[in-house]
């Protein structure tokens, strides 16, 4: 909905220069072309984009103070509970200027403070001030759908915002933090607070902080696991009724909105869901959205036109030709601000903006996978028994092996279970990195605190165990995707599965409810399958795969991109041997595909270093002249 940003300084005499607000600001124009604003008093610096979702008049122009003028809020999101909150304020007394949720926040901020995040079901970011007491809250959603950025800036000042592009306009240092190397390589992305940028922090998901005279501290404000053993007790009698009308609830509720709206639609079973859910509730030609692909193993558009025809979209096609993918990588990591870590980022970006013509809300199926246990990666997991016995007897066969089975025997050879976890999602592996000098630690931190979680939730059950990690880490970076390359096109993607509702219960299910045979999620199957062509129920999981290592050998652009990366930063600097560099180089653009996905990831380093770190002195001057 909207680009949110604020320096909080600790002299309570500094007035910020309007000039350097408004580069702040305008950093992320994207994110609210509709309107914008800023506030100013002495300490405290407030500015805003606004994409207008809902109440599209004046009146929902933020900064936003409440009628007292105590409280000031600039806001990224939506509430989808609003109406009933704000219903509720009403017969208690309050009075509104606007039809806005950000009015309906402020208003419960002023009443109930922090206790109000409880009450709220949607995604959101927002930052709070309070004149009075002269503090600042910063909070951020549950599953942390939409973003929030802070770091240490001049003087002690506490920098805040949507994106990290805007603190650097504010004069923070865009410094790659090395020892970043190895997250970046094998997971494609660094998790929890930390950030590729050395001082640049993520406000972690279900957390606020809080801000008073220079000094800050975060809270976590919702907690998965305890929401999970609260509700253990209380077992539902039929979980496949449940999630029908549960789900068709969250569909419903993001359904809100002043302005025209749709769904990307893959061929999948997750996006055809939401789909025929929103179908189902909405008006004849929903309008539906698909990237095609013109390489067959990667096309998913005759299924998706089969759920097209059968709610009566309005289906909307799109192929992303390989010409310009290197300009559109570059802009697509300047969006990202981190290293793009799913290589389907700048087709999602195409899409969105394509659908930009059409809509600005989109519904998308992202977070079924994670939690109703849908990766093929899982499986395995639930026999880790079995795992244990045939590990002698598998690993000697990984190099004669292929795709997902080679995959498997490789993570079987990192150790024990605890590992197999940790490392699921990866396709380059610790071991890997010392073919190019780097010596692994293997220390993520984050990482095995929460699956340190996880453990303690869900004794005995690798499954499980996994699906939370994820929930924690890969979702997250989707969802970060997710929201740059929508907002990128000044689009808002909502994502329903994700409604802490059935986030929280599904927690709390034996995994027997979640986990039958070679079925992938059959719950998600026997709930709403039945809206669906058959074709799509027996389709096999295809993700969002990308031909990126035919593109990297067969683009002229992209091949000389992977053959400068030996001497291209950060690369050139980092903790490798330069010639082990250029074995991998010229094996892989020689068609050998061992070192795809570790070639891949240092590419897409190596872009993001350019677009986010290095042209920063660059495009914040053309910024704050704009």
């Amino acid at each position: 909905m909207c680009g949110l940003c604020g320096v909080a300084h600790p002299d309570p005499t500094f007035l910020m220069p309007e000039p350097e607000l408004v580069a702040m600001r305008d950093a992320m124009t994207h994110r609210g072309p509709d309107d914008a604003g800023t506030f100013t008093a002495p300490g405290i610096a407030l500015a805003s984009r606004r994409l207008s979702i809902v109440d599209l008049s004046h009146n929902g122009h933020m900064p936003m103070q409440s009628a007292d003028g105590r409280y000031t809020i600039v806001y990224n999101g939506e509430v989808y509970n609003y109406p009933e909150l704000r219903s509720a304020l009403l017969a208690s007394g309050a009075r509104f200027r606007s039809t806005t949720d950000t009015e309906v926040l402020l208003e419960l901020y002023a009443r109930e403070g922090v206790a109000m995040l409880d009450r709220l079901n949607g995604m959101f970011a927002f930052a709070i001030w309070d004149s009075r007491e002269r503090s600042l809250l910063l909070a951020r959603d549950r599953l942390g759908v939409k973003p929030l950025y802070y770091a240490e800036g001049p003087d002690g000042a506490l920098c805040f915002a949507s994106e990290a592009k805007a603190l650097f306009a504010a004069g923070v240092r865009a410094g790659f933090d090395a020892e970043t190397w190895e997250e970046l390589l094998c997971f494609r992305f660094t998790a929890g607070e930390r950030t590729p940028f050395t001082g640049v922090r993520r406000l972690l998901p279900g957390h606020v902080l809080r801000w008073h005279d220079g000094a800050w501290r975060t809270e976590r404000w919702w907690h998965l696991a305890d929401r999970a053993v609260a509700l253990r007790d209380d077992r539902l009698a039929d979980p496949v009724a449940w999630y029908r009308e549960a789900f068709d609830d969250s569909v419903g509720l993001r359904r809100i909105s002043d302005v025209p709206l749709g769904v990307l639609l893959s061929g999948g079973l997750d996006s055809g869901t939401v789909a025929s859910s929103l179908a189902a509730q909405s008006a004849p030609g929903v309008a539906s959205f698909t990237v095609r692909f013109a390489a067959a193993g990667y096309d998913e558009g005759p299924l998706a036109a089969e759920v097209a025809r059968r709610w009566s979209l309005a289906a909307h096609e799109l192929e992303v030709e390989p010409s310009g993918l290197l300009e559109r990588l570059q802009h697509a990591a300047w969006l990202n601000d981190e290293p793009l870590a799913h290589g389907n980022e700048l087709h999602i970006l195409a899409i969105a903006a394509y659908a930009k013509r059409s809509v600005t809300v989109l519904l998308s199926g992202e977070g079924a996978d994670e939690t109703l246990g849908g990766y093929v990666r899982y499986r395995p997991l639930a026999r880790a028994g079995f795992l244990r016995a045939v590990r002698p007897f598998a690993m000697p066969l990984s190099g004669r092996l292929r795709g997902r089975a080679r995959k498997l025997t490789r993570l079987l050879g990192t150790g024990g279970v605890e590992e197999w976890i940790l490392l699921n999602a990866c396709d380059v592996l610790p071991g890997d990195l010392a073919t190019l000098g780097l010596r692994p630690s293997g220390d993520f931190s984050y990482r095995r605190a929460v699956l340190a979680e996880a453990n303690a939730l869900y004794r005995g059950d690798a499954f499980r165990r996994a699906m939370y990690l994820d929930q924690h880490t890969f979702l997250t970076s989707l969802l970060d995707r997710n929201d740059r390359m929508t907002m990128g096109a000044s689009i808002e993607c909502r994502v329903p599965f994700l409604d802490y509702r059935l986030v929280e219960r599904l927690a709390a299910l034996p995994s027997a409810d979640l986990v039958a045979g070679r079925e992938s999620k059959p719950l998600l199957r026997r709930a709403l399958g039945d809206r669906l062509p058959p074709a799509v129920l027996r389709g096999r999981k295809w993700g969002f795969g990308v031909p990126w290592a035919r593109h990297f050998r067969e683009v002229p652009a992209l091949s000389d991109l992977v053959r400068s990366l030996p001497g291209a930063e950060p690369i050139r600097s980092g903790p490798f041997e330069r010639g082990a560099v250029e074995r991998l180089v010229s094996g892989f653009l020689a068609g050998r595909d061992e070192g795809a996905a570790l070639v891949r990831q240092l590419a897409m380093i190596a872009l993001w270093h350019q677009a986010a770190v290095q042209a920063v002195p660059r495009r914040r001057v053309a910024t704050a002249a704009s």
